[in-house]
């Protein structure tokens, strides 16, 4: 009987579009509208795919800016990277600062789909002011997979 009064509730609150969200103020004893936050907009990164990525390396339009750790950019790393490591951030960023302005767009990505490293570095970026960004998921391993031009060693971003 409680799952059929439950199931009947349900649909009496979800029939048609929802205008307000509620949740339950024990304080009060009853339902009451949960405000829309105020806080800053979080930007959703743009993703790009090898054939864009390979327009951009050649073009220089985006300056690329690896995720990964310092020793995997200086195994292999997409030609004229600058070794920004995610777990490092704090440390690596003024040198960053230092050359890459605010203003300018970087392609921002890590090893794989799966290491989440752009992700997270993207993040960190834009909480410093940095917002055209776009992500390359795929990473490192797509782009030396499909028989691209890499550098190794440690570049101009590690001395």
């Amino acid at each position: 009987v409680s799952a059929w009064i439950g199931v009947s509730l349900n649909r009496a609150f979800v029939a048609g579009p929802q205008q307000t969200t509620y949740s339950y103020s024990k304080e009060a004893g009853k339902f009451q509208p949960v405000k829309p936050s105020e806080g800053p907009a979080v930007e959703v990164f743009g993703e790009v795919q090898l054939r864009g990525v390979r327009e951009i390396i050649s073009s220089r339009s985006m300056v690329p800016v690896d995720g990964r750790s310092e020793a995997e950019y200086e195994n292999g790393h997409l030609p004229g990277a600058f070794s920004l490591s995610a777990a490092n951030f704090d440390k690596r960023f003024p040198q960053f600062s230092a050359k890459h302005p605010k203003e300018g767009a970087y392609l921002i990505y890590c090893g794989s789909g799966q290491c989440g490293l752009s992700r997270q570095l993207a993040g960190l970026l834009q909480k410093k002011g940095y917002h055209q960004l776009k992500l390359y998921s795929a990473g490192y391993n797509d782009w030396f997979l499909a028989g691209n031009p890499i550098e190794k060693g440690k570049g101009g971003s590690l001395k």
